[in-house]
């Protein structure tokens, strides 16, 4: 018999080779690329929380060098909880009515084989903002 008559027959050989060649060939690459793009958003998620966080905890803070102390402990608790390496910089003057900003990055591995490693990395960033109160006392303020 010819290959092409048996490629016509319906025996469900056929159904199964397809189904096979459509799994390997088509759906395991598209499980990878979710994969990868889960890992980008939990990555991004995590570094902007993580900002907002920080830039919240430096603005409750009494003092300037308490806000610095605030913000990384933010950032070293939002590690411990989203496993995801975190850089945390605080921007801005800490002072009745200033702005404090923290920017975060974290690099995210697109990919990881065993025996391999790492199949590529992305850095996220993440911005916030925060307001120091402008009527509250600081700690070590002369003004009135």
């Amino acid at each position: 018999m010819s290959l092409l008559k048996k490629l016509r027959r319906e025996d469900g050989e056929l159904g199964l080779v397809s189904a096979l060649l459509l799994l390997g060939g088509v759906l395991l690459p598209i499980m990878f690329i979710v994969v990868a793009f889960a890992r980008i958003e939990n990555g991004r998620l995590a570094v902007s929380q993580a900002a907002r966080d920080a830039v919240r905890a430096a603005v409750e803070a009494p003092t300037a060098s308490g806000a610095q102390q605030a913000a990384d402990d933010a950032i070293a608790r939002a590690q411990l909880q989203t496993g995801v390496t975190l850089q945390l910089q605080l921007n801005g003057t800490f002072a009745r009515g200033d702005v404090l900003q923290a920017q975060t990055s974290a690099q995210i591995g697109l990919a990881s084989l065993p025996f391999i490693g790492q199949l590529g990395t992305i850095t996220v960033h993440g911005n916030a903002a925060a307001p120091v109160d402008t009527y509250r006392s600081l700690i070590g303020d002369n003004s009135p």
